[in-house]
């Protein structure tokens, strides 16, 4: 937690202002930095403990600016109510902003229990922050999912699988991030300026919007559906039903316990592993399904981030793969271009196992296994491909 915590309410539950460090600084001078030296030396002993082959996970409390070089950080004591709740939201968009991106609340809540409710409500919204954790204080009731009832278990489940899924959005933006300091997860005035009071909306890079359900007891929420210049159009995706809407609009939309409105924005290509593994390390070496999301000129286009997810050679070897997914519209084609081509993807491993492609002009959902000769998509290996076509190549379908 490193502010340092002191159960003392005498004393602010910290070290006393007054209090001297080695070297004759008193307290008062280094009370805000004293986490970020503690996270930058423990990420300096354990880069030498690995020599320097690991990439060290660590999660702090206290933070401050350049935290993020080194940790990951959570949003401390909240309480299992649904005001912290959305304001788990509110904190990790504005860290985000800020720069720390690596943002995450106490699932569930760490004071107090959770009702039946909130509980599955909070594990459905936090799926989508970049760090997620269930944890609380040691005075609450034990509440690891396999603890309740099969029907909460279902809704617990489904919402880390859908987590899973999305990794691979999560890992390109976070590589992204890196490079241009783009934020990971925005309120919807990052893109869309005009849009100010929606702490329960959230984006997801530039091409998801999510609007979890974040008020007890209901059975209709209202979900706005931005767009600058009249042009974006959104696609639901949580139930399935792949309705597509124009925006601006402001859609009623109806919702039970199973549902927490998911869209995806219209031109955008969504990269997911969507073979459910009992963990994310079994995921690895899956292949993807790309999900494209026409616009209402037949336009789409997403990017993929791909490198060992350990180590430190995608800077040292510049081992990954970084690329470019647009729709073609003449030939219903995928073009895959290498961002980068001073990267070294030989090995890259990257295939996919099937492509969608949803359009709003009324079209049937088309799926594709196979290129249009026949050849199995799963057959295809994009870095392989890449490295003998370095300005790209299309997948005919």
């Amino acid at each position: 937690m490193n502010e340092p915590s002191v159960f003392d309410d005498d004393r602010e539950w910290s070290v006393p202002f007054e209090t001297i460090h080695i070297g004759n600084v008193p307290h008062r001078d280094v009370h805000n930095i004293y986490g970020l030296l503690h996270t930058k030396s423990t990420h300096h002993g354990l880069m030498q403990r690995d020599n320097g082959t690991k990439r060290p996970f660590i999660l702090t409390r206290s933070h401050f600016a350049g935290s993020q070089r080194y940790a990951a950080m959570w949003t401390g004591d909240n309480t299992a109510t649904w005001p912290f709740l959305i304001l788990s939201y509110s904190e990790c968009m504005t860290s985000n902003i800020l720069g720390l991106v690596f943002c995450g609340a106490d699932v569930a809540g760490f004071l107090d229990d959770p009702d039946d409710e909130l509980y599955q409500r909070w594990y459905q919204a936090a799926a989508w922050l970049p760090y997620f954790r269930g944890h609380s204080n040691k005075g609450t009731k034990r509440r690891e999912p396999y603890l309740f009832d099969e029907d909460i278990q279902n809704v617990v489940r489904n919402a880390i699988k859908l987590r899973y899924k999305h990794l691979p959005v999560f890992y390109t933006l976070f590589y992204e991030h890196t490079l241009y300091g783009y934020p990971l997860v925005r309120p919807l005035f990052y893109t869309y300026p005009t849009y100010f009071e929606y702490d329960d909306h959230m984006l997801i890079g530039t091409d998801i919007l999510v609007r979890p359900v974040m008020e007890p007891g209901v059975t209709e929420v209202t979900v706005t559906l931005p767009s600058n210049f009249n042009s974006d159009i959104w696609y639901r995706v949580d139930d399935d039903s792949w309705q597509w809407y124009s925006g601006p609009i402001e859609v009623n939309t109806t919702v039970d316990i199973n549902a927490s409105p998911l869209y995806y924005r219209g031109g955008s290509i969504i990269a997911r592993k969507d073979t459910e593994r009992p963990s994310t390390a079994l995921m690895i070496n899956d292949p993807y399904t790309l999900y494209v999301n026409l616009d209402g000129a037949n336009v789409a286009e997403g990017r993929l981030y791909v490198d060992d997810y350990t180590s430190f050679e995608y800077l040292t070897s510049k081992s990954y793969l970084y690329v470019e997914l647009s729709y073609i519209a003449e030939s219903a084609g995928i073009r895959i271009t290498n961002l980068d081509r001073t990267s070294d993807s030989s090995d890259i491993n990257v295939s996919i196992r099937a492509i969608i492609i949803h359009s709003a002009d009324g079209s049937e959902v088309q799926e594709y296994s196979t290129t249009k000769d026949g050849t199995p998509l799963i057959n295809l290996d994009i870095a392989n491909e890449l490295r003998k076509r370095s300005d790209g190549f299309v997948i005919p379908l």
